[in-house]
């Protein structure tokens, strides 16, 4: 049986007498950190994330977007009455709507430890920037649900706001707010900010417990390291713009080449309720959506002179003698969440659970193009780099190997008309997938060679710039670490 020896004084500094807490980890951080100063006490202003609704049923939504009265109707038509609003108002809940619906806002799955993970979407221009809940640089924000991650903002991104899931730590020099980050990644922290409170499971950390944290101060030895992490941090960030500039060169193409396309998603609900459709664009998915696909994929082969992705690639390449060897012996396999928004794969070690995975039994070579074809979560990822261990993509993933400049054509396979394309094949209703086989029914452009070589040769360069700033800070946590190892012991359990 666990048992735990606790002073009186012990018991009135947690302030807290269950049994659960002072035979966990979460009690550790206290009992380590009684003499040191709380988060609230070093100068810092916590804020809450942006709290909205993107329901536009909901009595926000209706106030600040639509600048409607939820609680006044038309005694005739039922419809909400229009509020007194000045010419400000009116700017400001335009603002709001750009950024609902343009996804302007640092979500949970942005946040790393360490690390923002922007999208596409977050490299745009803020809507606005004027509100608390905006981030500015050296802010740290802390993802506050189910599982705890701290990422670092730099000056380089974009002052979008943070939801409501998401904590925001601001007010520490440059230096300081590394060090804190780094603590906060740690397991005596987390372990003390994902206590739980009440009988439910789910975690969410409360600005007060956050406050009430102790908290040690930068030691100096640490001034050189959070310097070094910031000429790298800010590598990586630099990186993530310049990609922002080639996607947008390729979408300018795509507008000049292809006046039909344009960059907004498509993936709303569509705008008739019934269209004549020609009788070759029927196919065996009698919908909708599949059958316009087929349409406009009819539409820029005999109008713009695009072709069949089969004729530029080949699409989930089969199986070889010599990858057969490796299918008993130790491997990994790149799944969704293994890609990042940058085009690039994060996966970096073996599991020994891999085998429970279904896969393409061809191993991944240098410059193949994973797709996914999870229609909620587009991914598209180069392997740039020659692989060391055996390893497979996953049956969630549509592998291409392009025939040539194949960098210049993972760029095209992420643009809107390629998404919309996806979207009209996908089926399932909540969770929508589209049959790795049925890539096949894309069509695409031929890039000018030169243009293709160009854009190739910027997309291989800057994932190799990002690998080695990733490297460079993966070997900087491990210096950080013996700092921090100075000032908090080991934990016991």
């Amino acid at each position: 049986m666990q048992h735990q020896y606790l002073s009186a004084n012990a018991l009135a500094i947690a302030n807290d007498w269950r049994p659960v807490y002072h035979l966990s980890r979460a009690a550790e951080l206290m009992r380590i950190g009684a003499e040191w100063p709380r988060l609230s006490s070093i100068g810092v202003q916590l804020h809450d994330g942006w709290r909205f609704s993107d329901r536009a049923g909901s009595d926000w939504y209706l106030k600040n977007i639509s600048l409607k009265d939820p609680a006044k109707r038309n005694p005739i038509t039922a419809e909400y009455l229009p509020l007194n609003v000045t010419e400000t108002q009116q700017k400001r809940a335009e603002q709001y709507r750009i950024a609902i619906e343009g996804e302007r806002y640092y979500r949970m799955r942005h946040i790393g430890e360490m690390h923002i993970k922007p999208d596409a979407k977050l490299m745009k221009p803020p809507a606005f920037s004027d509100l608390n809940s905006c981030i500015t640089p050296n802010d740290i924000l802390l993802r506050r649900i189910g599982k705890v991650s701290a990422a670092l903002v730099s000056q380089y991104h974009r002052r979008h706001p943070v939801d409501a899931n998401i904590a925001i730590i601001r007010g520490l020099n440059a230096r300081q707010a590394v060090w804190l980050a780094y603590c906060l990644n740690q397991p005596l922290y987390k372990s003390y900010l994902e206590q739980q409170f009440s009988g439910s499971s789910l975690i969410r950390v409360g600005l007060k417990h956050l406050a009430n944290m102790p908290v040690t101060r930068c030691p100096v030895e640490f001034n050189e390291l959070a310097d070094e992490f910031h000429l790298n941090y800010e590598s990586l960030v630099r990186s993530d713009d310049t990609l922002f500039a080639l996607r947008k060169d390729v979408q300018g193409w795509l507008d000049q080449h292809l006046p039909l396309t344009d960059d907004s998603e498509g993936d709303a609900e569509p705008k008739f309720v019934a269209r004549f459709f020609k009788a070759q664009d029927l196919g065996l998915q009698l919908n909708y959506a599949a059958t316009e696909q087929a349409s406009q994929a009819r539409i820029l082969k005999e109008e713009f002179g695009c072709v069949p992705i089969r004729q530029l690639a080949a699409v989930n390449p089969k199986i070889t003698r010599l990858t057969h060897q490796h299918t008993t012996t130790g491997f990994q396999i790149i799944k969704i969440k293994d890609i990042n928004e940058q085009q690039a794969i994060t996966k970096l070690t073996e599991s020994s659970s891999e085998s429970a995975w279904r896969y393409h039994k061809r191993l991944l070579s240098k410059f193949d193009v994973l797709v996914s074809t999870f229609v909620q979560e587009p991914k598209v990822a180069i392997v740039s780099n020659e692989i060391s261990a055996p390893t497979f993509a996953s049956e969630q993933l549509a592998v291409l190997n392009f025939h040539h400049t194949p960098g210049a054509y993972a760029l095209l396979m992420e643009t809107p008309m390629v998404r919309r394309q996806i979207t009209g094949l996908a089926t399932g209703m909540v969770q929508r997938f589209i049959q790795p086989k049925m890539l096949e029914r894309i069509v695409l452009p031929r890039i000018d060679r030169d243009m293709a070589h160009k854009w190739h040769h910027q997309l291989i360069e800057l994932l190799k710039e990002k690998a080695s700033a990733n490297e460079k800070l993966e070997a900087l946590y491990k210096k950080m670490y013996l700092v921090y190892r100075q000032l908090h012991p080991e934990m016991n359990r």
